[in-house]
């Protein structure tokens, strides 16, 4: 009875050992591919990724060695694990909004659809990703409103900080000022306003984009690192309103008439 027991006790050593030991050479493994991926993708993206496939062994592996143990103690594994497959059933059934969530959050991180921090708009709702999880999303807004979103029902995403924004500028200058010096005065508050900023990839004066009644319209064309077009396009209208104050150039302004009866 004794021998029985201490080969039960030393089997049952063995493969807690043997599971701990192939439980952290599965974790290096994963970690040096996962490490390699990090050039080319995000940080908190492979980070996020790297914990769920870990703690997904991890349970594997937990529960394969648990068999085990059972089996070697003399319990009947196949019909606990039957069993186990029923309530397994039953369970899935009763959680399978927050199984579609977490395959939803699974999806969003591997096809890189976001990530914390970008600028994105889901069901006409506009604002910062400032929490990405496997069940729910958290974006805000720049008034402060905060959504949460159920990542099943997220179903089609416009991302804002994904690709370079452009921004489009028109200026309305009066039918008073010659084109030469018009061109003139927009190319030095736009050599000021690049001056002052670090994100501008690529900015051109198109032309005149139209001829209104009481103006000319001069259309500016500018590509900004992403979320970046707003702010350029106030510091280009501050330059462009100071250059033309001094050198002369009449801006073009909706004018009243006002006649006595």
């Amino acid at each position: 009875m004794e021998k029985i027991l201490t080969k039960e006790v030393i089997t049952t050593i063995c493969i807690i050992l043997f599971a701990f030991l192939f439980y952290v050479l599965i974790k290096q493994i994963i970690s040096k591919v996962f490490l390699k991926k990090a050039r080319h993708h995000s940080n908190k993206k492979v980070i996020t990724l790297l914990t769920i496939l870990t703690n997904i062994v991890k349970y594997i592996i937990l529960i394969i060695a648990l068999l085990m143990i059972l089996a070697t103690w003399g319990v009947d594994t196949k019909a606990l694990v039957a069993s186990l497959g029923v309530a397994g059933a039953v369970a899935g059934l009763a959680m399978q909004d927050m199984l579609k969530d977490f395959i939803g959050g699974a999806d969003i991180l591997t096809e890189d659809q976001f990530k914390v921090g970008d600028n994105i708009e889901i069901n006409g709702f506009r604002g910062n990703v400032i929490y990405l999880g496997m069940k729910v999303t958290k974006i805000r807004a720049y008034t402060g409103e905060v959504k949460i979103i159920a990542n099943r029902n997220i179903n089609a995403v416009t991302n804002y900080s994904m690709m370079s924004a452009i921004c489009v500028i028109d200026i309305g200058l009066s039918y008073d000022n010659k084109i030469e010096k018009a061109e003139e005065v927009l190319q030095r508050a736009i050599e000021n306003a690049k001056k002052k900023v670090t994100y501008l990839k690529n900015i051109t004066i198109l032309g005149i984009e139209e001829l209104k009644n009481d103006a000319i319209i001069f259309r500016i064309e500018a590509e900004v690192e992403p979320m970046k077009n707003f702010e350029f396009n106030r510091i280009l209208l501050k330059e462009v309103l100071k250059e033309a104050e001094a050198n002369n150039l009449t801006l073009s302004y909706n004018k009243v008439d006002v006649k006595n009866v």
